[in-house]
């Protein structure tokens, strides 16, 4: 019997990624002595004719997918295309994209579903095959009987011992590709979480926690040091350690391996003497479940975690000179205006720990899924996995006010620096770009250089980089090289401001949704419509062009004054005020020096800016021509 084990892309990683659940599988059917072959279409430039070149190659007994949710279209063409091409192929589906919805057994047509861990199960499930014995004896799945009918049968305990399972089949999967363009690895060192966070599907086993020793653990990442020549790994286990002590030995055990690492802990379990011997044996980046910063939205999560907690676990790893790395997440049934207020304000005041701000995603097998179906929220639970997931209003929020909530947090996140102090910035004849700058941290000069090379975060475009000196992450107050307009932009854009300056707004408009067909995000352009929607009479139109503009280059202060008049006009003053600041310290980080460069060469954006607005932006005003023309 021969096996085919296929880990489709998936939507939320990108094209390169190590998918550890199914290698898992893999590793123990080859421990068994089964035929098994592997096939990671994340790494395929054409990945449904890489999959249907591999099916026709290999002409499998049975094919074996695993994957979570967000992948659900990818698996549902993968499953059918197997039945056109091998109508006699047994497809298997396992991972938490069954186990968070067992309903899409039905809506997929695997013939078989796994349900929980799969590496026992997929012995049994195979062996049973084989011998042409009753699958209704193999706990954990689902299938058809002769009728037809769905069966699920009885739930599979735990593994409890899971250094019985074999490492993943990292040879099996190509991880030589995958680590070449990740330089980095995520491995799981444990299973389970006995919390139960409302937000949280533990594909794992919630309730029940479950670890490898450390001697495990070292040993798997000796295979990866020796085999692959890896020197970066991540531990990012649901709960890495419920007890200080795992990772102390895991800490004394690691160390001599000269390595560095990463890895996610509670708030709760930090202090300064755990945190140093992280640091002293590689470890660099610590992740933190954060969530909010309201007591109240963290009790309806059940995060079982205080504010307080939250800002002593940051501040201590801050003092550690370690990073962190957190979300605060907003859309919990309890969160109101207030609440997330609560949570905004302290990301504001507390911008040094770059904590991420974003939205709560309503994943199956969650709680709030569950309670969203329940209530109606979500009405065809199919229908929903089938759209991506779309947001979702669990709120009692209306959904003007839900929306205008998360736009705040999108607006601040994309737009808000940390910014040191530019000293001085340089563009070659060749358009090498470098920058001197102070630590906004520790105050040490760094010179940082290739700035052209620098890659920008997908949601915000600016240099995000480390001090040379403590290691600490701080923004650039400049973008280098500038993002001077392109060449047919500009004869779209003259024609534009014409229209705007002599009041012609619907056609500037019309000029402007050409121009936006090119450029969709380019930030003078989008300035000069939010600028023609403010005298139409729609702040609220201007406000959410000024954030297109900010994400595409947030460093720069004249885009910040605009977005605090957008806010302004709307009636957000908070907003407002946020961004008003901004824009002086951006402006204050900037020095002299650089003021007396050649602004046409290191900041084109400011010169067109001033064209829009030569009284700069409070000269845009509602129903009134720009510039007191």
């Amino acid at each position: 019997m021969k096996i085919l084990l296929v880990s489709p892309p998936y939507a939320l990683l990108g094209r390169y990624y190590f998918p550890v659940g199914i290698a898992y599988v893999s590793g123990m059917l080859k421990k068994h002595g089964f035929n098994v072959v592997c096939h990671n279409s994340a790494l395929e430039d054409d990945w449904q004719e890489a999959f249907r070149r591999v099916l026709l190659k290999e002409r499998p007994d049975v094919l074996g997918i695993g994957s979570l949710t967000p992948s659900y279209p990818y698996v549902k063409w993968m499953l059918g295309t197997a039945k056109e091409e091998l109508p006699g192929v047994i497809t298997l589906l396992g991972g938490g994209i069954l186990g968070s919805e067992p309903d899409l057994f039905d809506a997929l047509r695997p013939d078989i579903g796994v349900v929980g861990e799969g590496e026992a199960v997929a012995v049994d499930i195979l062996r049973t095959l084989e011998q042409g014995g009753d699958l209704g004896q193999v706990a954990g799945i689902l299938y058809r009987d002769g009728l037809g009918q769905t069966v699920r049968t009885a739930p599979r305990p735990f593994i409890e011992d899971l250094d019985t399972i074999p490492i993943p089949d990292y040879e099996g999967f190509n991880f030589r590709e995958c680590y070449a363009h990740l330089y980095t690895h995520d491995m799981i060192s444990s299973r389970g979480c006995p919390f139960h966070c409302t937000f949280c599907y533990s594909a794992l086993g919630r309730g029940k926690h479950r670890a490898h020793s450390i001697d495990y653990v070292i040993r798997e990442i000796k295979h990866l040091v020796d085999t692959y020549g890896v020197s970066n790994v991540g531990l990012m286990d649901e709960v890495f350690a419920l007890r200080k002590e795992r990772i102390l030995e895991f800490c004394e055990k690691v160390k001599p391996l000269g390595i560095t690492w990463y890895s996610q802990l509670r708030c709760a379990i930090v202090d300064d003497e755990l945190l140093a011997a992280m640091r002293d044996s590689g470890c660099h980046t610590v992740f933190y479940g954060l969530e909010s910063m309201s007591p109240e939205v963290l009790k309806s999560m059940n995060k079982k975690l205080k504010p307080a907690e939250v800002e002593r676990a940051l501040e201590q790893t801050y003092q550690s000179r370690m990073d962190s790395f957190g979300n605060f997440i907003f859309g919990d049934p309890a969160e109101t205006t207030a609440t997330a207020w609560e949570t905004l304000q302290w990301w504001v005041d507390h911008r040094q720990y770059f904590v991420n701000l974003g939205k709560i995603d309503c994943w199956p097998g969650t709680k709030i899924y569950h309670d969203a179906v329940a209530s109606g929220v979500i009405k065809d639970k199919i229908e929903f996995i089938e759209k991506g997931c779309p947001l979702t209003n669990m709120t009692s929020m209306p959904w003007d006010e839900f929306l205008d909530m998360l736009k705040r947090v999108w607006a601040l996140h994309e737009g808000v620096l940390f910014p040191g102090r530019l000293l001085e910035a340089r563009l070659e004849p060749d358009g090498a770009a470098s920058a001197r700058c102070l630590c906004p941290h520790c105050g040490a000069e760094t010179v940082f250089e290739h700035l052209e090379h620098t890659g920008m975060h997908g949601d915000r475009q600016a240099h995000r980089l480390n001090c040379q000196h403590c290691s600490r992450r701080y923004d650039i107050p400049l973008r280098l090289p500038p993002l001077a307009p392109a060449a047919e932009l500009a004869a779209l854009f003259e024609q534009a401001l014409e229209h705007r300056n002599a009041g012609r707004l619907d056609a500037a408009m019309d000029c402007l949704l050409e121009l936006f067909k090119i450029s969709r995000d380019h930030p003078v352009a989008v300035v000069l419509g939010a600028s023609i929607r403010l005298a139409q009479g729609f702040p609220d139109r201007a406000k959410e062009l000024v954030r297109l503009a900010l994400r595409s280059n947030p460093a720069e202060p004249f885009m910040h004054d605009w977005a605090a008049r957008c806010y302004a006009l709307y009636g957000d003053e908070r907003m407002a005020r946020i961004f008003r600041d901004h824009a002086r310290q951006l402006r204050e980080c900037r020095s002299t020096a650089l003021a007396d460069a050649d602004l046409e060469l290191l900041d084109p954006m400011e010169i067109l800016y001033q064209r829009i607005f030569p009284g700069g932006a409070d000269a845009a005003i509602v129903g009134e021509r720009p510039g007191g023309q």
